[in-house]
């Protein structure tokens, strides 16, 4: 792995790549990258490798908990689907001499922090995950509510990366992109009949109130570095505020439509 080189002055290999780039070259294996582009890669690759672990981590023990065995089967195959997309992430990193096993090995993908902790962007665990997969589940409805907020986000992201420079990335992207798509499906499929319940519908607004802010800070701060370098490397063509815009334009059409006390704001607290 390289050193954190994103504040440094641009070299040579990096003028010549971004020209490439805007050219509309396709990196497609790392020697023909720049070390600064590296960095960024890896970084994206580790992020998703890890969410998916943490996820696949958080569900596994709400498998026994769902409430119909078709319930558990949807779930046991969503942790499965999570663990393949981050072997699948963590194999591309083999082409820079990443251990996997020991990387894995190395970190606790279930831990959390409390409840009420609120971490907004600030970096809180040794592994690379979202931070909105630091937070603990507490029932299946809330579960429910997390996988579709989440995956959502997810779908948006990986629709950025199905279309970034490094060839390895998109692939990734274009194969992991239905998995998400169908796990904010099943989601969304299951609060439409648990809505319907008194005490179902009271538990999914209250943890939507919970979840919004937590799950939004994914699409990063509008403001970032790193940001504004995967754009100029072409890793990434929108930039963060402008993701969390059609992020909120879509869970609110979705939530809209199932009668909730539940408006999200139009702009961040924070």
């Amino acid at each position: 792995m390289t050193t954190n080189i994103l504040y440094t002055e641009l070299m040579d290999e990096d003028k010549e790549l971004i020209e490439r780039i805007a050219g509309g070259a396709l990196i497609e294996s790392w020697p023909e990258s720049s070390a600064r582009y590296k960095e960024l890669a890896t970084g994206i690759i580790l992020q998703f490798a890890d969410s998916q672990m943490a996820g696949a981590a958080g569900f596994v023990p709400y498998i026994n908990k769902c409430p119909s065995i078709q319930d558990r089967i949807d779930l046991s195959r969503m942790v499965s689907e999570k663990m393949t997309m981050a072997k699948n992430a963590y194999g591309i990193l083999s082409g820079l001499n990443f251990n996997s096993q020991r990387y894995i090995n190395g970190h606790c993908f279930d831990s959390r922090v409390s409840r009420d902790t609120f971490l907004g962007f600030s970096r809180s665990s040794a592994d690379k995950r979202l931070n909105a997969l630091l937070y603990p589940l507490e029932s299946f409805d809330d579960m429910l509510v997390f996988t579709y907020l989440l995956a959502t986000i997810a779908e948006l992201m990986l629709k950025e990366f199905r279309e970034a420079s490094f060839k390895p990335l998109r692939e990734l992207a274009a194969a992991c992109l239905p998995l998400e798509c169908s796990h904010a499906d099943l989601a969304l499929t299951a609060l439409k009949q648990r809505v319907k319940v008194p005490a179902h519908k009271n538990q999914i607004e209250l943890s939507l109130q919970y979840w919004f802010a937590r799950i939004e800070t994914s699409a990063g701060p509008a403001r970032s570095v790193h940001n504004e370098w995967h754009q100029r490397f072409g890793l990434k063509r929108s930039d963060n505020d402008a993701l969390r815009k059609v992020w909120l334009k879509e869970i609110r059409e979705q939530l809209g439509r199932l009668d909730l006390e539940f408006a999200p704001p139009e702009k961040r607290d924070a």
